[in-house]
């Protein structure tokens, strides 16, 4: 057990140490790690995890850790899983905390930023499109995809809510 524990915490940390712009852009590396690296769930527990996490209120990613962790290993799997994804940024962010002054208006760390952004765009785009082919398995699926999508865009429905729409038409349409 101490084993998975170890394995479960660095492969955490490490996800949490290379990510950039939040939990949305950590889906792909975490994927990456749990499903293809690792080989500790499918695709589809993933999937699961990803929209049990952004069902759920707080970052998607300490709930992905978690539900994952806990799958491998129970609640000590959880707890761990959760303390490594969180742990690296935590501890930068003290660090930087210090710096933030100095470099704030300075404007090579806004060009650095400035250029990051869309590759964290690029991130979530390919982690949509790698995932779309379990997600998106027949007409109805589209259907709800481009719904989902189009409220999001086009109406002030908060998210939440559309969340709940697709879990309910999940039940009613027997999916």
């Amino acid at each position: 057990m101490g084993k998975d524990l170890f394995a479960l915490f660095v492969s955490f940390a490490k996800t949490g140490s290379v990510a950039y712009g939040g939990g949305p852009s950590m889906v792909p590396l975490l994927k990456a790690e749990v499903i293809e690296r690792r080989n500790w769930i499918g695709t589809e527990d993933f999937m699961d995890a990803l929209a049990i996490g952004n069902a759920l209120p707080g970052p998607i990613i300490t709930k992905m850790s978690a539900a994952i962790g806990y799958r491998k290993a129970g609640w000590p799997g959880a707890l761990v899983a959760i303390a490594g994804i969180i742990l690296p940024s935590a501890l930068a962010l003290l660090v930087l905390m210090g710096f933030v002054s100095l470099v704030k208006d300075n404007p090579l760390v806004t060009s650095m930023l400035r250029g990051l952004r869309p590759v964290v765009v690029a991130m979530l785009a390919y982690a949509a499109w790698d995932m779309a082919p379990n997600a998106l398995k027949n007409r109805t699926t589209w259907v709800i995809c481009g719904v989902s999508l189009a409220l999001m865009v086009f109406s002030p429905i908060h998210p939440a809510l559309i969340i709940v729409a697709g879990a309910v038409s999940g039940i009613a349409l027997k999916l």
